[in-house]
C-alpha cells in the first residue's frame, strides 16, 4: 500500500497540515475542557471524567503532526467522540514508540510497507504482553491512522489507484445503507489490471456499488486463470476456445460445492466478454464471444421454488405485530412499520426521504420512494392513515434535527452522530433489533421454535397478504416493482398452500354436503373423491360458502361482491307476491340449517354473510305474509345509472 508520490505533492499536503495544527493545537497536550476543544467537539455530547487530556507527547516528527491532523479531523467530521479519543491517542502513542524502536528516520506513517509492518507491529506488541488480535484496537487503530494519511497524500485520480473509493466517484451508485465501498483491483494480474479498471469504470457510474464488486470477483477469476495459461498476455486478442475450455476446468475446481457463484461469475464473465467486443476494446478477443463460451458451459440453476420464499406465517406475524413498538432502540421502529406496511425491500426503506415520502391526494395517503434494484424512481404505493401518521411525526422529528451537515442526503432513517454521520441505519442493525425483541417476547412457531426473522422475509410476507386480500396479481407486481409476473405468481401458490393447510384444519371439524331433502349430510372427501355437488378445489381455496338458491359462492372470504347475496333481491325489476311464500320459507330454512353449520364449524365470515342473507329473505316473507307485493312500486323500478349504462 505504500506509494512513492511527487516531492511537490507531499509538501503541498504537509503545508496543509501545518496550516491546521496552528495556535493551541499545536500544543502536546489538548485539554478537553479549553473553549479551542470544545469548539472543535461540538457536535460531541459533554463527557465528564478525571482524565481530560489528550496526550500526543512521545510521538515523534512529523508523525505527530500526522497524529494531530487525524484527530482534528475526526472531530471536525464528527466520526470519533470524546470518549473513544482518549483510548485512540493512547495507541497512537504506542505507535510512536515502535517507530522510534524501528523506523527513526521516516518522514510519514506511510513510507513503511503496511504488510511489513502489520507483522512487525504484532510482534512488538506481543514482547510487551498486549493480547493481540485482527481487529481490535491496536491493529484498527493503526489500519485506519494508516489508510487515512495515505489516502491523504494520494492526490490522483480516483481511477488510476489500485483500490477505488467510491464515494469519491461522481455518480457512483451506493447504497445509503452500505458500509462497503471499495473496489480492490490489487489481486487482478498486473498484465489486465489497466483493462479491469477500464471496464469498471463504465461499469461503476451504470450499476450498484454491489453489482461492480460482484462484477470485479468475476473478471479477477477469469484473468487470473487466462494469465495462468499466457502469462506474457496483456490483452485477449488471441482469446481461443481452447483457452476458455482450460479455464473452466480449473474454475470448477475453485467453486467446488458453490454453483450458483459458479453460474453467476460465469454469466458475468461472458456478459463482460460480449461488451468489451461490442464497444470495440482494442484489447477484446478477435473471435466471437459466442464461439468461445457455448451455452452449455454455463449450468442451467433450478429456479427457486416455493419452499425456499421465506415469508413469516401467519400465527407468527400475528405475535410479532403485538409487540412492533416494544422494538429496542425505539429508532428502529419506524422502519419496521414501513417494512410491515409497504413490503419493499430493507434498502429501499432504509433510503426514503424525509421530505418527499409521504404524498397525500383526494384518494387518501401515499408512501413514495425509490426502487434501486429496478432503477424505479418515485414510486408510491397506498398506506393507511395511521401509518401515514407515524411517518409524518418522525420525518417532522428527523427535519427538525437535520443540517447540511449531518443529514445531507435529507435521509428519514439518519444517523446523526460519529463513523456513520449521514447516512441511514444498517439492515443487519434493524434484523438485530428485531430479533432481539422476538426473544424477549419469546415469538414462536406454530412448531413451537423461536423463530428467527428475516427483513426480507417481510416482503415475502406482504406479498402473501395481498394476494390473500384478493389483490389482482398484476397490481401485486407493480406494488411490489417486480419486473415480470413470474415472482409475483409464486406467490400466488403460496396462498393456494396456505389454503390447503386452512383446508385440511377445516377438514378435521367435518364437512357435509346438501341431500335430496334439503338436510346437511356429513361426508369424508377420501371415500368421495368425485363429488360433484360441491366443487372441493374452489372450497379449499376459498373456505366462504354463501348459500345461493342455485348453489354456493366461493369467492375468496376477504374478497366484497355485491352480486354474491342473491342478486334478484337487490334487483329493480324484481316482483314478487304471497304466492312465492312457500319458496321463501323452505329458503329460509336452508340458510338456517348453513348458518347452524358454519357456527359449528367456527366460520365467523362464512356466517355473518349468511345471516345477512336470511335478513332479507325473512324480510320479504313479511311483506308477502301481509298480503302484499314486492318490488312493484314504480320507485322500485327506477334504475340507478350504472344499471341503466350496464350493456352499452
Amino acid at each position: 500500500m505504500t506509494l512513492k508520490l511527487a516531492k511537490e505533492s507531499d509538501n503541498y499536503q504537509k503545508n496543509t497540515m501545518l496550516e491546521t495544527i496552528t495556535g493551541y493545537f499545536d500544543n502536546d497536550i489538548w485539554d478537553i475542557n479549553t473553549e479551542e476543544m470544545q469548539e472543535l467537539m461540538k457536535y460531541n455530547e459533554r463527557i465528564n471524567r478525571k482524565q481530560h487530556n489528550l496526550n500526543f507527547s512521545g510521538i515523534p516528527e512529523p508523525i505527530k503532526l500526522e497524529a494531530k491532523y487525524w484527530i482534528w479531523w475526526r472531530f471536525t467530521n464528527d466520526t470519533i467522540t470524546a470518549h473513544s479519543a482518549f483510548g485512540v491517542v493512547l495507541v497512537l502513542r504506542k505507535i510512536g514508540e515502535f517507530i522510534e524502536n524501528y523506523y527513526p528516520e521516516i518522514d510519514s506513517i506511510r513510507r513503511i510497507p503496511y504488510e511489513k509492518y502489520r507483522l512487525q507491529w504484532t510482534n512488538f506488541l506481543s514482547t510487551q504482553g498486549y493480547n493481540v488480535k485482527n481487529g481490535n484496537a491496536w491493529c484498527g487503530t493503526y489500519h485506519m491512522f494508516y489508510k487515512f494519511i495515505n489516502d491523504f497524500y494520494d492526490d490522483r485520480d480516483e481511477f488510476e489507484k489500485d483500490i477505488w473509493d467510491c464515494r469519491k466517484i461522481d455518480g457512483a451508485s451506493i447504497t445509503k445503507t452500505s458500509t462497503s465501498y471499495l473496489l480492490n483491483f490489487t489481486d487482478v494480474p498486473l498484465n489486465f489490471m489497466s483493462l479491469a479498471k477500464k471496464y469498471l469504470k463504465y461499469r461503476t457510474t451504470i450499476y450498484s456499488y454491489s453489482q461492480c464488486r460482484a462484477d470485479l470477483i468475476a473478471i479477477r477469476w477469469f484473468f487470473i486463470g487466462i494469465h495462468m495459461q499466457e502469462p506474457e498476455w496483456t490483452d485477449l486478442q488471441k482469446l481461443t476456445r481452447k483457452h476458455m475450455e482450460c479455464f473452466f476446468s480449473w474454475y470448477r475446481t475453485q467453486t467446488i460445492g458453490k454453483k450458483k457463484k459458479y453460474y453467476e461469475y460465469l454469466t458475468t464473465i461472458r456478459s463482460f466478454l460480449e461488451y468489451i467486443q461490442r464497444a470495440g476494446y482494442s484489447e477484446a478477443p478477435k473471435i466471437s464471444v459466442a464461439c468461445l463460451i457455448f451455452q452449455e458451459d454455463i449450468p442451467r440453476m433450478p429456479r427457486k421454488s416455493e419452499e425456499e420464499i421465506k415469508y413469516i406465517p401467519e400465527e407468527v406475524i400475528r405475535q410479532f405485530d403485538e409487540h412492533i413498538e416494544e422494538i429496542k432502540p425505539e429508532r428502529y421502529v419506524p422502519v419496521v412499520i414501513v417494512m410491515r406496511a409497504s413490503g419493499w425491500r430493507i434498502s429501499d426503506v432504509l433510503s426514503l426521504r424525509y421530505d418527499k415520502c409521504l404524498e397525500h391526494t383526494s384518494k387518501g395517503w401515499y408512501l413514495k420512494g425509490d426502487i434501486s434494484k429496478v432503477a424505479l424512481r418515485e414510486h408510491r404505493i397506498p398506506i393507511t392513515e395511521d401509518v401515514a401518521k407515524c411517518i409524518a411525526s418522525y420525518a417532522e422529528e428527523v427535519a427538525e434535527k437535520s443540517t447540511s451537515f449531518n443529514n445531507p442526503h435529507k435521509l428519514l432513517f439518519n444517523t446523526f452522530h460519529g463513523q456513520r454521520r449521514g447516512i441511514s441505519y444498517t439492515a443487519s442493525e434493524v434484523l438485530q433489533a428485531i430479533n432481539k425483541c422476538a426473544e424477549i417476547n419469546d415469538i414462536r412457531d406454530m412448531n413451537g421454535k423461536r423463530f428467527h426473522f428475516k427483513n426480507h422475509a417481510f416482503r415475502h410476507t406482504k406479498a402473501v397478504e395481498l394476494i390473500n386480500n384478493g389483490m389482482n396479481v398484476l397490481h401485486v407486481q407493480k406494488w411490489l416493482a417486480h419486473a415480470s409476473p413470474e415472482m409475483t405468481m409464486r406467490y400466488a401458490k403460496i396462498l393456494d398452500d396456505n389454503m390447503r393447510a386452512s383446508w385440511e384444519e377445516v377438514i378435521k371439524k367435518g364437512l357435509f354436503r346438501i341431500d335430496t331433502e334439503g338436510n346437511a349430510v356429513g361426508i369424508n372427501p377420501d371415500s368421495e373423491p368425485d363429488e360433484d355437488l360441491i366443487e372441493w378445489e374452489y372450497i379449499k381455496n376459498n373456505l366462504d360458502a354463501v348459500r345461493l338458491p342455485l348453489g354456493y359462492c366461493m369467492k375468496p372470504s376477504k374478497v366484497d361482491c355485491r352480486m354474491q347475496q342473491n342478486p334478484c333481491l337487490n334487483c329493480h325489476s324484481l316482483c314478487t307476491t304471497p304466492d312465492f311464500i312457500p319458496e321463501f320459507r323452505k329458503e329460509i330454512r336452508e340458510i338456517e340449517k348453513v348458518i347452524k353449520i358454519g357456527r359449528s364449524q367456527g366460520r365467523t365470515v362464512w356466517v355473518e354473510k349468511n345471516e345477512s342473507l336470511l335478513e332479507q329473505y325473512t324480510k320479504v316473507l313479511k311483506t308477502l305474509e301481509q298480503g302484499k307485493i314486492h318490488g312493484i312500486s314504480k320507485a322500485s323500478r327506477e334504475y340507478i345509472k350504472e344499471e341503466n349504462d350496464y350493456g352499452k
